[in-house]
């Protein structure tokens, strides 16, 4: 899925000089944070950075296990990319499977919330940039605790023979998106399934 296309510089016809036209490249994005992070930071007190640290050492091995490349940001936020979107949706599976079997301390579990979109990206310092980025990270905030949304586009490029199992998530307004945006839910076990009012579960690729 992954492949690269050179943009335009904003030059006129017949100009010359400027800055060199960038390449956007089209991956899959995952998305995490934790859900009331705040709270986690106050009941852990001295212990939340060691289970920060280890948040992000499980999610971290989960994406390097299926060939992507992981992002720790700033604070309790997560980012990889990857070529391929099933490659992405199983490696958020796997994720959310490692946090909820974890020993975590005293109970101080981390609820994180996952998304899974893909689009076009530019690389600024090794950095992805680009709306897909940002759409990506407001589709994963719709995701309740252990719970991994996947944008239509996603379910669309995982559906086939072996595809996950998806659900319906409902519709979403989305903040600076024009119209409401679809969302889809993965069915796995060991994940927060959200069954959307009043039609259920609307399985996808399942037989």
């Amino acid at each position: 899925m992954a492949r690269t296309r050179a943009t335009g510089t904003g030059r006129r016809p017949g100009e010359s000089g400027g800055e060199p036209a960038a390449l956007a490249r089209l991956v899959t994005i995952v998305h995490s944070d934790i859900v009331a992070s705040t709270e986690l930071v106050k009941a852990a007190g001295p212990r939340y950075p060691h289970l920060l640290g280890r948040h992000r050492a499980l999610i971290g091995a989960a994406v390097r296990r299926r060939c992507g490349r992981f992002l720790a940001h700033a604070g309790d936020g997560t980012l990889a990319l990857f070529d391929e979107p099933r490659g992405a949706v199983a490696a958020a599976v796997d994720a959310q499977r490692a946090l909820g079997d974890e020993p975590w301390p005293g109970g101080l579990a981390p609820r994180v919330r996952m998304g899974v979109h893909a689009g076009e990206v530019y690389d600024l310092d090794g950095e992805p940039v680009g709306l897909a980025v940002n759409l990506g990270a407001r589709i994963m905030a719709e995701a309740a605790g252990g719970q991994v949304v996947v944008s239509d586009v996603v379910a669309r490029a995982v559906a086939g023979d072996g595809a996950p199992r998806l659900a319906d998530a409902g519709w979403h307004q989305i903040r600076n998106h024009a119209g409401p945006v679809h969302l889809h839910q993965v069915v796995a076990d060991g994940l927060t399934v959200v069954v959307p009012p009043p039609t259920g579960l609307t399985l996808l690729g399942v037989a």
